[in-house]
């Protein structure tokens, strides 16, 4: 295929187009949740920075404060670090001394994991940092503005789960 050569009268535009970007409804909504949901684990990564915690072991400290004990399978399914990355962010946290990964006795193959007591303390003062963030982050809000928020992402969280199965099928 021949080349296209501008000449002298060929138009040029000191622009490139660019495709008109559709309305789509709800891109405000959606755009105000992601850069939320970013601030707030930037201030809440800022926030535990001092306790030496990372935002994906304090995940799993949170679990672990819920549930008392909960497999690495569980683990992962509950928390929002990657199964891949799972393994060795509890395996930093054990050799840190702050969970105990102990073979299960229903399962042989599953482990475990604990909060150690230096570990119950070090997630108590997270949580302590996670509360005010949260504190911080609904403001002068009503119960139920509160509960409103809590519907909506509850909704969209089951919309796209289902969507995603829609779209291995």
């Amino acid at each position: 295929m021949p080349a296209t050569r501008l000449t002298s009268n060929s138009k040029k535009s000191s622009k490139s187009a660019l495709p008109a970007i559709p309305h789509v409804r709800g891109m405000g909504a959606w755009l105000a949740v992601v850069r939320t949901y970013q601030q707030c684990s930037e201030t809440l990564s800022e926030g535990i920075k001092p306790l030496g915690l990372k935002l994906a072991q304090h995940d799993v400290m949170m679990n672990l404060l819920q549930s008392n004990s909960l497999t690495q399978q569980e683990l992962a399914q509950r928390s929002f670090v990657t199964k891949s990355h799972m393994s060795a962010v509890l395996m930093e946290m054990a050799e840190l001394g702050w969970i105990s990964r102990e073979g299960s006795e229903m399962d042989k193959r599953s482990k475990v994991i604990t909060l150690s007591a230096q570990g119950q303390e070090l997630a108590s003062q997270a949580f302590a940092v996670q509360a005010q963030v949260v504190n911080v982050m609904m403001g002068d809000l009503s119960n139920t503005q509160i509960e409103e928020i809590q519907d909506f992402s509850l909704n969209a969280y089951e919309a796209l789960a289902q969507h995603r199965v829609s779209m291995q099928d």
